[in-house]
């Protein structure tokens, strides 16, 4: 069965290959190097996995190897991510996500999604959304799920700190996550180390690899940035 409201991502810092994809855009990293494409993979349900082809591009088996998280309609996992990039090999971490209920964009100002990945056991998935008329960056909905050593922990509340460059790029990132009965956050702290930007419609997407670092622990995922662009008014 083909899959059609879905998000995935892979991350393989050994052979420096990343990306993230979706219906009608795919953007894939060789290094630091860009390169978006117009169409998004066919998706199909494989076994307990997906998988996900695109052209001569990528040819992608994703296996869950999480329980599920649910964020605010949207429902992901980490996987283990196998197959062939640009006609390389890759075995690593990764996401998939499917969305349930999509974002309504005449409500909000922006939405972003942030995976840290440490194993297969451990990491970090968070969504959040911003609505239209929230007065800045810190007044924002947070959904996020922390795995410790394969167990789910729903995080009773997350903080997102960033900082951007002058195009209003994501640079370098700052976690607290409170959980449940706990006194004090566990932090994380991620840095950039690709990036890229292009647009959907009408929503501006900027979409980074990042460094990340969770516990004291060092992991790699994504920091995307979704921004409602206004058209101008007419004269």
């Amino acid at each position: 069965m083909s899959v059609e409201a879905f998000a995935l991502s892979f991350f393989d810092p050994e052979r420096d290959l990343y990306g993230t994809a979706r219906s009608g855009a795919t953007l894939l990293f060789q290094g630091r190097q860009p390169a978006v494409h117009a169409d998004g993979p066919a998706v199909a349900e494989d076994g307990v996995g997906w998988r996900a082809e695109l052209a001569d591009r990528l040819s992608l088996r994703l296996e869950p190897v999480s329980a599920e998280v649910e964020l605010d309609g949207v429902t992901a996992r980490i996987c283990r991510v196998s197959g062939r990039v640009h006609g390389t090999e890759v075995d690593c971490l990764g996401t998939f996500s499917i969305t349930a209920v999509a974002p309504r964009w005449e409500e909000l100002q922006a939405l972003r999604s942030i995976s840290a990945l440490v194993d297969e056991g451990n990491g970090l998935l968070a969504l959040a959304r911003r609505a239209h008329d929230a007065p800045g960056h810190g007044h924002e909905e947070v959904r996020a799920g922390l795995f410790l050593d394969g167990e789910l922990h729903q995080v009773e509340e997350a903080r997102i700190s960033t900082v951007y460059d002058g195009g209003g790029r994501q640079r370098s990132a700052g976690l607290e996550l409170w959980l449940p009965g706990e006194e004090y956050p566990r932090r994380g702290s991620g840095q950039v180390i690709a990036g890229s930007s292009f647009e959907l419609d009408t929503i501006q997407v900027h979409a980074a690899v990042f460094r990340w670092r969770i516990d004291g622990r060092e992991g790699i995922g994504a920091y995307e940035l979704m921004v409602r662009v206004v058209p101008p008014v007419a004269a």
